[in-house]
């Protein structure tokens, strides 16, 4: 799990791309964060990289995303 909040975007997103470059395929990450556009930033930007978004959820502000790594990015 990688707990993103208070890091706002573009740093959020940049962190989460980072963090997620490292994990190996085959593995989900949990992204946790409460920016609301950093959020959906993520949602879109991980299928664009053909990456699979296997569960989303929003708790009042506080947003979680699990992302199978496909493929190497």
């Amino acid at each position: 799990m990688v707990d993103l909040r208070g890091v706002g975007c573009p740093y959020g997103s940049t962190m989460a791309i980072q963090h997620f470059r490292d994990a190996p395929v085959g593995s989900i990450i949990t992204f946790v964060l409460d920016d609301a556009e950093c959020y959906l930033t993520l949602k879109r930007l991980f299928p664009l990289l053909g990456q699979r978004v296997v569960k989303y959820e929003e708790q009042g502000k506080v947003y979680k995303l699990s992302v199978l790594k496909m493929r190497v990015l």
